[in-house]
């Protein structure tokens, strides 16, 4: 009988919570088709049946958190829709208000903290010539991808339980008009849980435009694995503070200056 897994949804991924199951014991379910809501600091997910059959078990009840790989359900394939007895769904796992995701952000955060060497650096930037074809934030993210030569550029998007980071592809070759319309796109698609696993992958630095909710400066945790991460505050009068926290394993203060100067010169660019 196959087993459903708890897929890597992310690179770093190593748990994940069930929020919610879409399919009960004895229901037939397609290949392909939604079966189950997984929550995690990276991205809530639908995750899809990788078998075609009847569900005759449910493993891992609602709110509860596992590792990656774990089974959490089994399929029989040969079996008929309503053939297969139902089987006891474990009851939601008992906790506080906190949501998997915060949990798993709070975590990481504390990991950031202790594990990776945090540096920053910061200057204010005359964005008053910039020719927009888009959002600020995607402007931010064609200089960041053309300055330090990142084809994939992770951007912040925030959700009702915390924040989740989907990735542009090709942020190098396309138009800010394009990485516009790909940022609107996957921020629908995240606060509506409907972000697949590979776009939240492999994404080699990240923007979090914390200006555009009024905040004029932050100086954000670097995600681990990236070099570092760009945090624009809010315009006013046409002037920006840039603010560029890095790892400082991976870059130096003067290295990390140099790429925060290149980003300044690529937006006077576009």
């Amino acid at each position: 009988m196959p087993d459903v897994q708890l897929p890597r949804l992310a690179d770093t991924l190593v748990e994940g919570t069930v929020s919610r199951w879409l399919k009960r014991p004895g229901e037939h379910v397609a290949r392909g088709e939604p079966l189950v809501e997984i929550e995690t600091d990276k991205v809530n997910s639908e995750i899809e049946s990788p078998f075609d059959g009847v569900l005759t078990e449910i493993l891992v009840g609602e709110g509860e958190t596992v590792p990656v790989g774990q089974v959490i359900a089994r399929i029989d394939g040969a079996a008929a829709a309503g053939g297969a007895p139902p089987a006891v769904v474990p009851e939601a796992a008992e906790g506080p208000r906190l949501s998997g995701m915060r949990r798993r952000i709070a975590e990481r955060m504390q990991e950031a903290r202790a594990e990776i060497p945090q540096g920053a650096v910061s200057r204010t930037v005359d964005v008053s010539g910039v020719r927009r074809e888009g959002g600020w934030t995607a402007c931010f993210v064609k200089a960041v991808a053309l300055a330090g030569g990142f084809a994939s550029v992770g951007v912040a998007v925030e959700v009702p339980d915390g924040l989740v980071v989907p990735v542009v592809r090709g942020a190098d070759r396309k138009s800010v008009a394009e990485i516009s319309e790909e940022i609107a796109g996957l921020a629908e698609r995240a606060r509506a849980n409907r972000l697949r696993p590979e776009e939240v992958r492999e994404g080699q630095f990240t923007v979090t435009n914390v200006g555009s909710v009024g905040t004029l400066l932050a100086f954000p945790l670097v995600n681990p694995g990236q070099p570092g991460i760009l945090a624009p505050g809010a315009i006013a009068d046409g002037r920006c503070r840039l603010t560029l926290c890095y790892d400082r394993r991976a870059l130096d203060e003067t290295a990390a200056d140099d790429l925060l100067g290149q980003i300044a010169e690529e937006l006077g660019r576009l």
